[in-house]
């Protein structure tokens, strides 16, 4: 083994993405150096009856991968966590699904930010696979960033996108045939999604057990749902587990569709990387507090 770059070391000519591919030795001389650390979030849930239950965290740990890839030597990536909050997929029908709440979910987020931190870590960003994880991952970079500055005085951004976001229209609209693309691009174990796993994980996917999803409305609509939040079960809506139809699913969709994320994430990144807030932040000093009588 020989050192790379810039102290960045790899393995039988292999790069080495994953920090936990690395020894303490190597760790030291390449955690001053990154840009950045990336944390792919997801689930271990329902898809249908053809996906595995590996879906989420499957798919976008590859779009991490292939993010560090591309942006090598400046970003490792960080295994934390393969289950996510999805309560709503919980279902007698369906079974696979383990979920945390989402107390328990954050709190591994901000502790695996925290450890990271400890270690001299400045920049962290979750990439997210699972619709389930979107609010909690906000939240939980809004904790983060709030505890460890106010309480401890670190210096750390955090951030959080979900891969299908940084994918753009014009890609959706060229690969998608039946998806929802303006609602649901990425639907839930449908043409998008079953397209992506056959690119990367075919084992994963049962091409025998496919089928037109219910034809039956599927309930609220989706344009009352951008106005208005409702809690829900997936079986309430979908009654095999998927939302779209995953017979119209390839793997080269998969790969277009991997190839625009992996790209949109470098760019968001890139962009994080590269910002600078107007001015430092202060936040009041104790002495400005008043007593609440309390």
């Amino acid at each position: 083994m020989s050192p790379v770059g810039l102290g960045v070391f790899v393995l039988n000519g292999a790069r080495k993405v994953y920090w936990h591919e690395h020894s303490q030795r190597e760790l030291a001389e390449i955690i001053p150096k990154l840009d950045a650390v990336i944390v792919p979030t997801g689930s271990t849930e329902i898809h249908g009856p053809h996906l595995g239950v590996g879906n989420d965290i499957v798919s976008a740990s590859r779009v991490c991968e292939e993010t560090a890839k591309m942006m090598y030597p400046r970003v490792l990536v960080v295994r934390a966590v393969w289950v996510g909050h999805a309560p709503h997929n919980m279902c007698a029908r369906f079974p696979g699904t383990i979920t945390l709440t989402p107390e328990t979910y954050m709190r591994v987020l901000y502790e695996v930010a925290d450890s990271l931190t400890k270690h001299g870590v400045k920049r962290i960003v979750f990439v997210n696979g699972h619709g389930g994880n979107v609010a909690p991952n906000i939240l939980a970079c809004a904790k983060i960033r709030e505890e460890l500055h106010s309480e401890h005085g670190v210096e750390i951004e955090v951030g959080a996108l979900s891969y299908w976001d940084v994918i753009p229209t014009q890609v959706w609209d060229e690969v998608l045939e039946v998806g929802e693309k303006k609602a649901d691009p990425i639907g839930h174990g449908g043409e998008a999604e079953t397209s992506i796993l056959m690119a990367i994980a075919p084992q994963m996917v049962r091409t025998d057990y496919m089928k037109p999803p219910d034809p039956r409305p599927h309930g609220f609509p989706h344009d009352m749902m951008s106005r208005l939040w409702r809690a829900w079960y997936q079986d309430e809506y979908n009654p095999d587990g998927n939302s779209d139809d995953p017979r119209f699913a390839s793997a080269r969709k998969g790969e277009k569709l991997l190839d625009a994320a992996v790209k949109g994430t470098v760019a968001a990144l890139e962009e994080l990387i590269k910002y600078k807030p107007v001015q430092g932040h202060q936040y009041p000093t104790n002495e400005k507090r008043t007593s609440s009588g309390f």
